[in-house]
Parts: C-alpha cells; sequence; structure tokens
C-alpha cells in the first residue's frame, strides 16, 4: 500500500486495468454507465446484496483486503443457501475521507480477487466519501446468481413441515476470535455441497439458508416461514474445538447450510461433514420456537444468535 492521497479518478483508472482479465460473458466490464453480461440458457436470474460496516462487521483496523474478501464471501454465501450459482458482483463503497489511495486499492483486491476465485467477476459499483474524517466505512456488495443444479431449481427458506429433519454442513461455533478476529473473515461458501445436497435430495430438500446469526435464531427462521418449531439435540450438534453447545448455536457467522430435508442427508460432501441436529415439529401458537433438549431437560433457545437491531455493542472489538 502507498500513502498515496486519495483519488477517484486514479481509481477508475486502476479498476480499468484490473478488469481486464474478466471472463468472456462480461460484455462490458468496469468503465461505462452499467456493466453488460451475456447470460446462458437459465432464464431466472438471482439477486441479494451485503455489506460490512467497519467497526461493526470487522476491526476498525483490519487489513482492507480481508475485508473485501469478507465481503464478498457473505454474498457467496447467500448464493449457496439457494443451490445457486455466482455470475459476477458489483460493489459500492462509502470511505472516510482520511482513507489513502493505497488502502483503496487494497480493498479492491479483495474485492476483485475473491469474486474471481469464485468465478463471480467484479464487474462495476460505486466510490463515495463521507463529508468527516473518521466516519466509518460502508462495503456493499451485490451479487448475481443463477439456477446451479441441472434441474435449475432454487432452494428457498419455505417448505419445513413437522417431522422433517433439519440438519448442517460443517462445524459450528468460534467464529469470532478474543482479537476480533478469526474464521468471520475467511470461510469456504458452501456453494458446491449446496448443489450436490439438491442433487442427491431433490425434492426432499425442502427448505435451506446460511447460518449467519447463529443456528438457534436462524432455526427459528427456518420455522417461522411454515408456522412450526424446531427441537434440537445438544449432543449432536456439530462443535468447533472449545465451543460449547450454546456457543455451537449462538456465536453465528458460521456461514455454515442449514436445511429441512424428508429423509436422511449423506453423512458428508467432500469431506464436509453433514449433521442431522433436530427435527421440526408442530407447536401449536408458538412459531417459530426453537428448543434444546440437554442433559434431560428441553431448554427455549431461540432468543440466542446475533440480533442487527439489539444492542450495538462493538462486536469485533
Amino acid at each position: 500500500m502507498t500513502d498515496q492521497p486519495l483519488s477517484e479518478s486514479a481509481l477508475h483508472r486502476h479498476f480499468d486495468r484490473r478488469g481486464r482479465d474478466l471472463p468472456r460473458r462480461v460484455l462490458l466490464p468496469p468503465g461505462d454507465d452499467m456493466a453488460m453480461l451475456s447470460l446462458e440458457s437459465s432464464d431466472r436470474l438471482l439477486v441479494a446484496a451485503d455489506q460490512v460496516v467497519i467497526g461493526r462487521h470487522v476491526r476498525a483496523d483490519e487489513a482492507p483486503a480481508a475485508i473485501g474478501r469478507k465481503a464478498v464471501l457473505r454474498n457467496l454465501s447467500d448464493v449457496a443457501a439457494m443451490a445457486a450459482r455466482p455470475i459476477a458482483i458489483l460493489a459500492t463503497a462509502t470511505l472516510s475521507p482520511d482513507r489513502d489511495q493505497g488502502w483503496a486499492e487494497a480493498l479492491h483486491a479483495g474485492l476483485h480477487e475473491t469474486g474471481h476465485a469464485f468465478d463471480a467477476p467484479l464487474i462495476g459499483g460505486d466510490l463515495a466519501t463521507h463529508a468527516l474524517p473518521g466516519t466509518p466505512d460502508v462495503i456493499s456488495v451485490t451479487i448475481l446468481a443463477r439456477p446451479g443444479g441441472d434441474d435449475h431449481r432454487v432452494v428457498t427458506r419455505h417448505g419445513a413441515s413437522a417431522g422433517d429433519l433439519l440438519a448442517v454442513t460443517g462445524r459450528l461455533g468460534g467464529s469470532l476470535a478474543d482479537d476480533g478476529r478469526g474464521r468471520h473473515l475467511d470461510f469456504p461458501p458452501r456453494i458446491e455441497e449446496a448443489i450436490a445436497l439438491s442433487t442427491i435430495l431433490r425434492q426432499d430438500l425442502v427448505s435451506m439458508m446460511d447460518v449467519s446469526d447463529g443456528v438457534a435464531r436462524d432455526a427459528a427462521r427456518l420455522a417461522t416461514a411454515d408456522g412450526v418449531g424446531v427441537r434440537l439435540d445438544a449432543d449432536r450438534i456439530p462443535r468447533n474445538r472449545g465451543c460449547d453447545w450454546r456457543a455451537a448455536i449462538g456465536d453465528g457467522e458460521d456461514y455454515e447450510l442449514l436445511f429441512a430435508c424428508r429423509r436422511e442427508p449423506p453423512g458428508e460432501i467432500d469431506g464436509v461433514p453433514v449433521t442431522v441436529i433436530g427435527r421440526f415439529e408442530s407447536t401449536p401458537g408458538t412459531s417459530g420456537r426453537v428448543l434444546v433438549d440437554v442433559d434431560g431437560a428441553s431448554i427455549e433457545v431461540d432468543g440466542l444468535g446475533w440480533e442487527h437491531a439489539g444492542d450495538p455493542t462493538d462486536r469485533t472489538g
């Protein structure tokens, strides 16, 4: 990085140079008023957006390339949740005026290189600066995707019913290290695993999402979508080292797949474990309730997890 003053014109020239290695389906790369893509046979386009607010989602002193990478990975995880494949991304950034050129270029490198690695080229966006120095930077990524399986099916959050199994990929908990770093900065979006699950289970894969706010809160969302509840088995919840069952379902930012299915899923996909952790059940009048069976007791836990509109305390220190 350099300490050259931030210049929008210089950054546009930099973006143009970096955008010359994009896939052939990018007919107009960054530099025009809009980008243009050549789409394939699928006539359905999926669109999502997510953002990273510095000081909220990452440490204020985090490396800019790591910030850009996380901003893209969060969106790729949303693509995985729909059993889809990414096509391209756009990114907008509102930066503090005390950022320099080198910092902005490193941020762009994290966005550009991460998108490129997952065949989701960065094709455009926008840059602005705050009026006051020291104002938190905001990086927003919009992602375009298409259905990923041969049948062009899109898996949504809707469909779970009483008796369906609740399962998860990978292991859970401990995404945020004590120093504010950890796995939340660099994780594998489960794109291939999601498409494989859709291919194997077909219509028996009834709903799915990615775990961003913790299994307790996200399982409640799957349940609420269809007016049922969920009962988890604490002994079956796969945990990362050093995590108890509460951390495993409450820490959040695991970015694993959480899904409802009507039959037993495969025990692993390409070395990634798949674990049934509970079952949906009928709960009249208490749609979305999440219970955990532990040591002979049933504990209600749907309040665990990350709530974006709750305590504004800096999650990342």
